[in-house]
């Protein structure tokens, strides 16, 4: 059964260091390498290394690496030169590429090239570690491809025509690998790319099926809405591959109920029952074969077996590959493609200037039907890769100590999607003109700095932590359960706005912002009355003011111009800080009508009072002041510190409550302290009650409710 699956797809060091990196590693790596050592006898095997002869050449490497594991030796080094890799005369042309065998190191030094013949053909490779190699490690040399001078103009008879299959090193199904050191450049498609391959398969159809269950002890019974394989048919396990692979995996269902999954159930020879391995994913998802299994049945969702296709699939992954300390670069598709793959390591590698054809990614994960988990990107360098990393399906990655920097436009950084599942932690790395977007839920983000870019945590219950933003973006709030704690934000008005908060519920505490706006805005978005902003910090020196989102404000301190509030929704600011020249806090039902209360709090104008009033409320559903402190020590205006309504002829209510209870106001001058004058013609009574107002007066309505206020005058 053949299955065709189409994909879409240093550690710090500058350019300057990488020759003096890489004969420090080829120093050490042949002092490591395993014994004994077999050198590469060129006239012995027909090789050139003047970069004439592919045919004879490739063919001479291919058998002298055979031979050399036919003799026991460990380790084969190429001598300096220019190697050119035949073309081939078909795409994947096993002849056209070096195809090493397993417990075996290949050492090449940085003046040894291996370079791609010249083709025609949309998939190729240089160096193949297929399904039956084990064991090895790849050291230094250089990897180079043919994207300059490649005919592009030529389509395979199974391929697209888009000539993005041309790879540095391809790993198919091998394991325990170390690629190390190694130059990879200007490939039509990628430098590295680690997949898996199928084994074997059958075909699970509506005649092998029947309706009903299984219990939890092997037995069928009667269950609405499932189907269950009928026979060993199509479900044993009678091919001998599967001595080597033990695992199932199910692909393209037919007629199965959308998003559900599969049970499995395993029996030994005679039908007793070992165990069930329950809700297995399509495609990715994995369930091991028990070492004395003879068959399975499986049981799908399914109104019934009409029309019923599943495919039961087999599989080879890459596991255990590590790929360290190299340069991989200019190549046209993807610096490293993960499609079917456990256990990868990249670790201190300079990724960059990935360009051409779409993903255009520095690293891909996108293992299509195959599993693609347990990855680990640690103390790399990217630059300049169209896109840094796409996280497009798979579980559990570690992104690490990394450094991405971009200075191009329509670039995107690091992007994980809804369909990557499992842990994702992203940590400890520096984003200079490089995004974050997360879609993936439970996400952990600590210690990372951001620089002229953006953060969307686009994702449920994501945590991000002890971060740095500078003239960066954050966004959050477009999924319910996201947590930001100890953010520190520089603003100098290169980017429009600093933080969006959408309109799910948020956790955020420890949230400091430093702005110099330059009209650009500081704070935008609906947020959510659930939401909760502990001790909240916001400075702007260009005092442009700031919308606040909806939601509860502890400990907050705002200096940044006044704030407004014009949006549905419940706002509360417990002891917080609001200080300004001329402007406090605006609240108007622009976009429905808020529910607002200012309690325990302090709130000062420093200067004169500007337009309208220091806390000017002219649209509300509910407004309340108390218990707080309202400072206008130096105003000389006649400006009232609060005003209820609009200014002009009283004209309908549109503030529907308010309560000012419990605070001290003072002022300069003998102004309006609190002023409901023209707060509409329909206007409900207002409460005013047990404040103390120093040098200020109250102009209110006589239906307003003035109970035991206290005005002293100095």
């Amino acid at each position: 059964m053949t299955i065709m699956v189409v994909l879409f797809m240093s550690w710090a060091l500058s350019p300057d260091k990488l020759p003096k990196l890489a004969a420090k590693v080829h120093n050490e790596a042949e002092s490591l390498m395993k014994s004994p050592v077999y050198e590469l006898e060129l006239s012995r095997w027909g090789v050139y290394n003047d970069g004439t002869h592919p045919l004879e050449t490739t063919k001479g490497i291919n058998a002298a690496l055979k031979w050399a594991k036919e003799n026991k030796y460990k380790t084969f080094k190429i001598p300096n030169g220019t190697y050119l890799i035949a073309k081939g005369t078909k795409q994947a042309d096993p002849e056209a590429r070096i195809n090493m065998v397993s417990d075996m190191d290949l050492l090449l030094s940085e003046k040894t090239i291996l370079q791609k013949e010249t083709n025609e053909f949309e998939v190729y490779s240089v160096l193949y570690l297929g399904p039956d190699v084990k064991n090895v490690k790849v050291k230094g040399g250089v990897y180079r491809g043919d994207r300059g001078t490649h005919d592009y103009s030529k389509k395979g008879p199974d391929t697209g025509g888009t000539h993005e299959w041309g790879s540095g090193v391809e790993v198919v199904g091998a394991e325990d690998v170390v690629i190390d050191g190694v130059k990879l450049e200007k490939f039509t498609g990628d430098g590295i790319i680690v997949t898996g391959t199928t084994v074997t398969g059958s075909s699970i159809s509506e005649k092998s099926l029947e309706m009903g269950g299984i219990d939890d002890k092997g037995k069928p019974v009667s269950a609405k809405g499932k189907i269950r394989t009928n026979s060993r048919e199509v479900t044993h396990f009678d091919n001998t591959a599967y001595k080597t692979y033990r695992n199932i995996h199910f692909w393209l269902p037919e007629g199965i109920s959308s998003g559900s999954k599969v049970d499995v159930y395993y029996y030994r020879k005679g039908g007793s029952f070992i165990k069930a391995d329950k809700q297995v994913r399509f495609y990715s998802g994995e369930s091991v074969i028990p070492n004395d299994a003879d068959y399975f049945r499986a049981v799908f969702e399914a109104p019934s077996t009409k029309d019923v296709k599943v495919s039961r699939m087999t599989v080879d992954m890459s596991r255990n590959v590590t790929i360290k300390n190299s340069d991989i670069g200019y190549n046209r598709r993807q610096g490293i493609s993960l499609v079917g793959s456990e256990g990868v390591k990249i670790m201190n590698n300079h990724i960059h200037h990935t360009n051409g054809t779409a993903p255009q990614s520095g690293i891909d994960i996108e293992p299509g039907f195959f599993p693609g988990k347990n990855t680990v990107i640690k103390d790399n360098r990217f630059t300049d890769n169209k896109i840094q990393i796409v996280l497009a399906y798979g579980e559990n990655v570690t992104i690490e100590g990394n450094q991405f920097e971009q200075s191009l436009k329509g670039t995107a950084g690091v992007h994980a999607h809804k369909g990557f599942r499992g842990k994702v932690v992203v940590k400890e790395n520096t984003f200079n003109g490089s995004s974050l977007t997360l879609y993936s839920k439970n996400a952990i983000v600590d210690h990372n700095e951001v620089i002229n870019s953006e953060v969307k945590l686009l994702g449920k219950n994501i945590s991000f932590s002890n971060a740095t933003l500078t003239d960066a973006s954050l966004s959050i709030g477009s999924e319910k359960g996201q947590k930001i704690k100890n953010v520190a934000i520089q603003h100098n008005g290169v980017r429009p706005g600093v933080l969006y908060i959408w309109d799910k519920p948020v956790r955020l505490k420890d949230v400091t912002i430093k702005a110099k706006t330059r009209d650009k805005g500081l704070i935008f978005g609906t947020g959510n009355s659930q939401s909760v902003y502990d001790r909240l910090v916001v400075e702007d020196s260009h005092r442009k003011g700031t919308v606040l989102p909806a939601g509860t404000y502890n400990d907050c301190s705002f200096k940044a111009g006044g704030l407004g509030i014009n949006r549905e929704g419940k706002y509360v600011l417990n002891k917080c800080v609001i200080k300004d020249q001329s402007s406090l806090v605006s609240v108007n039902s622009l976009y429905g009508k808020p529910d607002v209360t200012i309690k325990n709090s302090l709130l000062e104008v420093k200067e004169n009072i500007g337009y309208g009033a220091a806390i000017y409320i002219q649209g509300a559903d509910k407004f309340k002041l108390l218990n707080s402190t309202v400072l206008a020590k130096n105003n000389i205006e006649n400006t009232p510190l609060i005003k209820i309504g609009p200014y002009g002829y009283p004209k309908r209510a549109k503030v529907f409550g308010v309560t000012i209870k419990g605070n001290e106001i003072h002022a300069k001058t003998l102004i309006p302290a609190v002023d409901t004058s023209s707060a509409g013609t329909d206007a409900p009574a207002y409460q005013i009650e047990d404040n103390t107002l120093y040098n200020a007066i109250l102009e209110l309505t006589s239906k307003d409710i003035k109970i035991d206020n206290n005005l002293i005058q100095n």
